[in-house]
């Protein structure tokens, strides 16, 4: 399956569209927080892709701040990751992730990507489409779940991206 992921849209409708056309043909998208309306709105308009999200620090809706999903197998917790600590390391997302048994954690907060292994599970930030920081551009990620095994990679938003000063 091949998954898309987006985090800390911030209200930038426009950037969540551009990075849905960039990743081609996905089966499911996921939205790691700030902003939930925008994953609502973005998912009125997607016609054959499943959207799953979860709430972040800058959403003040009642819905789930995290969603623990089995996908071909594999267990894979979605959170914003700002309860976790996630601006101050990634222990806490680390630790969080080995007490639910996941093989794999999506989350965003930080608006920097980020993708490697704690061990054996995978940490994985796509960035944020909107707000990008740290010197990183806009950017989203592609996951892909097949036979057991995950691989995920980041991608900058083309003519989208620019530097945070």
């Amino acid at each position: 399956m091949r998954i898309g992921v987006v985090s800390d849209s911030h209200k930038d409708i426009d950037a969540l569209i551009y990075a849905v056309k960039e990743m081609g043909h996905i089966e499911l998208l996921l939205h790691a927080g700030d902003m939930y309306s925008d994953a609502d709105k973005l998912a009125a308009s997607l016609k054959d892709i499943k959207l799953l999200a979860v709430t972040g620090n800058c959403d003040f809706v009642h819905e789930p701040e995290e969603q623990v999903i089995t996908i071909g197998g594999i267990k894979i917790l979605l959170t914003h990751g700002h309860r976790l600590g996630v601006k101050w390391g990634l222990q806490r997302l680390a630790y969080t992730a080995e007490e639910k048994g996941v093989k794999a954690v999506i989350f965003g907060h930080t608006h920097i990507p980020y993708n490697h292994y704690w061990h054996d599970i995978l940490l994985f930030n796509p960035g944020s489409v909107s707000q990008p920081r740290g010197n990183s551009l806009s950017s989203y990620g592609i996951i892909q779940v097949e036979g057991g095994n995950i691989d995920a990679s980041i991608y900058s938003l083309i003519n989208r991206g620019h530097s945070c000063p």
